[in-house]
This record gives C-alpha cells, sequence and structure tokens, in this order.
C-alpha cells in the first residue's frame, strides 16, 4: 500500500449568516436531555449536567448580551474549539417573519476530546460586526472523557501522535483528518461522493474496520469512533480512501501500518 503527499486544507470556520438556520452545526434542535451550557443576559455562564466526550451539549444563549450590530437582518453565530482545533461554527438565532430570534444549538463534542472554547459573533447585512468573547479569553470547558482510553490522531499534517497507554479492554479512539488523504475527494447534489475507512487488528489476526470520516455537506470531517482493543501485545492499523467514481488510495506508512504497543 502506498501513501501519497497531499495538500493540507482546513474546514472553514466561517458559517453563513448567523441569522441563517442552515449554518454548520444547526440551531433549535435540542430537546432539553442534553447537558446545557446557558449564557445568560447578565454575563454569568451556567453549566448543567457534564459533558461527556462522544455526546452532545446543548448551548442556550441570550441574544441580550450584546446589544451591537443590530440593524437589519442581524445575528449571532457561535464557534466551538476543540483542544485548539478548527473552530466550528452554530447559530444561536435564526429569522421568523423578518425578526431575530433565539434558537438553542446542540454540538456533538468529538469522542477525542478533552476542553471546548466557546465564543459568539454578531453580524448584521451591512457587514457589522460584535464579539462576546471573554474579552478574547473565550469561554473555556473541560469535557469529561468518562472512561475513554486513549486517542491515536491522525493529523494532516502526516504527523501521528497517542495521547495515553492502551491496555486490553480499552476504548480507543481514532481521530482521522480527512485532509490527509485527498486523492478521492469528490461531491455530488452538495453532498461528499467520498469516505476513509480504517482498518486494525491485534497480533496480526482478524482485520476489523471502522468509519473514520462523516459527511457534513459536501464536506469530509473527522468521526472520531471508538475501537474496543482486545488483549494482544500489537495494535496496527491503516487507512483507505474510496469515492463513488472507483477511486482507492492508502495511508499505511508506506505498507508497513501504524503499530502501537497495547500494555
Amino acid at each position: 500500500m502506498v501513501r501519497r503527499l497531499l495538500a493540507v486544507t482546513i474546514l472553514t470556520a466561517c458559517a453563513a449568516s448567523p441569522s441563517d438556520p442552515s449554518s454548520t452545526g444547526g440551531g433549535g434542535k435540542a430537546d432539553g436531555s442534553e447537558p446545557t451550557i446557558t449564557f445568560t443576559g447578565d454575563f454569568q455562564t451556567k453549566v448543567t449536567g457534564s459533558l461527556l466526550a462522544g455526546s452532545p451539549v446543548r448551548v442556550s444563549y441570550d441574544l441580550d448580551r450584546v446589544t451591537d450590530c443590530r440593524s437589519d437582518a442581524w445575528g449571532v453565530g457561535g464557534y466551538a474549539q476543540f483542544d485548539g482545533g478548527t473552530p466550528v461554527p452554530f447559530s444561536v438565532s435564526r429569522l421568523a417573519d423578518g425578526t431575530t430570534v433565539p434558537v438553542d444549538a446542540e454540538l456533538e463534542l468529538p469522542s477525542s476530546a478533552s476542553h471546548v472554547a466557546i465564543w459568539f459573533e454578531v453580524t448584521d447585512k451591512y457587514g457589522c460586526h460584535a464579539y462576546d468573547s471573554n474579552q478574547g479569553a473565550n469561554y473555556q470547558f473541560d469535557i469529561d472523557r468518562h472512561g475513554l482510553g486513549a486517542v491515536l490522531s491522525f493529523d494532516a499534517d502526516f504527523t501521528t501522535s497517542q495521547s495515553d497507554a492502551i491496555h486490553g479492554g480499552d476504548k480507543v479512539v481514532v481521530h482521522y483528518d480527512p485532509a490527509r488523504l485527498e486523492d478521492c475527494a469528490g461531491s455530488t447534489g452538495g453532498h461528499a461522493a467520498w469516505g476513509i475507512t480504517g482498518h486494525w487488528q491485534v497480533d496480526s489476526s482478524t482485520v476489523h474496520d471502522v468509519m473514520v470520516t462523516a459527511s457534513q455537506g459536501d464536506t469530509l470531517v473527522a468521526a472520531d469512533p471508538q475501537i474496543t482493543i482486545p488483549r494482544g501485545q500489537d495494535l496496527a492499523l491503516w487507512f483507505e480512501a474510496t469515492n463513488v467514481w472507483g477511486c482507492h488510495a492508502y495511508d499505511s506508512a508506506y505498507g508497513a501500518n501504524y503499530h502501537f504497543t497495547i500494555e
């Protein structure tokens, strides 16, 4: 298997207008069962429940926190940055009959994440921008990994890292950046027409498959799947990109695969 050197691409941090309910991250979807981060009108921040890696969190934002940029067609959008990565945009307002109204956003906390920074931006159709960012420090929250094991990260710059030791029985998170293997990238009808599968085995035994990416519209993002490691000594992984047109490309450490010690 041959790994080809690929250019690095970054998921844009710029959402559609914050008043657009179709912006990435969704809005108004939460049903109240998730843990909630509430940003109140008096600039208090409250967390109800526990932020758990691999689970959703609801973000409730009082639109009275920032009163700038309130001309025609204004709205508020948020950004969530997990462990210093690329900011993920989401909406906390929408337009209803020409009036801006609040909506709760639902964010998926990646299985690989241990921390999230959140901030907000107010814009209007005339190009005004105002921010609610804790005076530039952003709002910081720890994420409980609740017993999840090591994170194996395969980053866009072709570096590979391991957060903790691996033991038999652990649930290990595989974080794979799609920008690492874009040979088969493509979209059709506004949807990603390609994906990346991870293959893994312990001590040269049965090969298991797991999807390491997910589509968001025409963009592919890391899915951060969890795999349960059986007892053994060596964990090997390699990756395969495919698309609907029959393309195949591999990331396999030039055929040697990526190996991690099981302790």
